[in-house]
């Protein structure tokens, strides 16, 4: 255990080293967010928080024992996807593309790392879901780039990525150190010490207005590709600590603010990847709300709803139809408590 704090501590302080080093050398290389059309922040902020977090996470792994450690297509796939969303950064890369190089890491993943969604438990309550070796690799790369997307489509506002990521990571890691999986707690731990590293820059607290920093989409990435490794990896063994519909709760706010988001573009008769200013963070602003209250009320809901499925689990030990019929419900409850906020006054 005093590797892993260790590791933890590494993670956070490399991540903050290098976001110090590489914030003046990411202005005079222009690598930096501007404002304009839906980018509302002020001022041009720094996108190297993708980079110094894997950088952090990177440090963090080497130093536990062998037998703590992810497997090498881990690190290899999480490092494409962290050159595929600096690009991205840089480049402003076609959808299309993006999509195509994600399915390809995804299948790294797969075929190198030997991972992949088998297994689902009994959702339906129709007897246990298996797919088939080829499904399976379908279902796959339709969550992991999901989960990526879902990431990236949420970081929309400072914190909130990050926060929505370190609550699942915290989550992650209980149900990994409950079931004495050392791997996946420690990519989970370690990874949660990157991102509060990261926080530390982003989050609007106020006193680091004029250290801030965004992590990007190749930070989006990196998180997105480790929460669905390691759920991918949690849910898959002979003998799952929890059942994978619980692993759902732990990323509730990305996965109803992404579904919400393109069901609406759909209704709307719009391409359901399309960009617009609907995503749950911006209908609170457009309540009125500050940032700062915008992302707690985020954060709230998100650490209820991860609550909500652990008790349904783990407490209650309620059939995976009814936890999944929950998580539907919970979602409708979520995007309609924030439709029905009241107007602010400075609005």
């Amino acid at each position: 255990m005093q590797s892993l704090y260790l590791s933890v501590g590494a993670a956070l302080f490399g991540t903050v080293v290098l976001a110090l080093l590489l914030r003046p050398m990411a202005r005079s290389l222009d690598f930096v967010d501007k404002p304009g059309g839906r980018k509302q922040h002020a001022g041009e902020v720094p996108v190297i928080g993708g980079i110094a977090m894997f950088v952090g996470l990177s440090l963090g792994l080497s130093l536990l024992p062998e037998t703590a450690r992810p497997p090498a297509s881990f690190t290899a796939t999480a490092f494409g996807f962290v050159c595929l969303g600096l690009l991205d950064d840089r480049l402003n890369l076609p959808s299309i593309l993006r999509l195509l190089v994600q399915l390809g890491a995804v299948l790294v993943m797969v075929f190198v790392g030997g991972l992949s969604v088998h297994y689902v438990g009994e959702p339906f309550g129709a007897g246990t879901v298996i797919f088939e070796p080829w499904a399976a690799v379908i279902v796959t790369m339709t969550l992991v780039v999901g989960a990526v997307n879902a990431l990236n489509m949420i970081d929309g506002i400072d914190g909130l990525a990050g926060s929505m990521g370190l609550v699942a990571l915290i989550a992650v890691a209980g149900v990994g150190l409950f079931g004495v999986n050392t791997p996946i707690f420690s990519v989970a731990a370690v990874l949660a010490g990157a991102v509060i590293g990261f926080l530390l820059f982003n989050l609007p607290l106020g006193f680091n207005e004029q250290m801030r920093i965004f992590m990007g989409d190749a930070g989006s990435m990196l998180l997105g590709f480790s929460l669905a490794w390691t759920m991918v990896a949690l849910s898959q063994e002979p003998e799952t600590p929890v059942e994978p519909v619980t692993l759902l709760w732990f990323a509730a706010i990305p996965i109803f603010d992404m579904v919400s988001t393109a069901v609406g573009r759909i209704l709307r008769g719009q391409s359901p990847m399309s960009a617009d200013n609907t995503h749950l963070h911006h209908r609170l602003l457009k309540k009125g709300l500050t940032v700062r209250l915008s992302l707690l009320i985020l954060i709230g809901f998100a650490l209820i709803w991860a609550s909500v499925g652990l008790l349904l689990d783990i407490v209650t030990d309620a059939p995976e139809w009814l936890s999944l019929a929950a998580f539907v419900a919970a979602g409708l409850v979520t995007v309609m408590l924030i439709q029905k906020l009241p107007q602010t006054k400075s609005a």
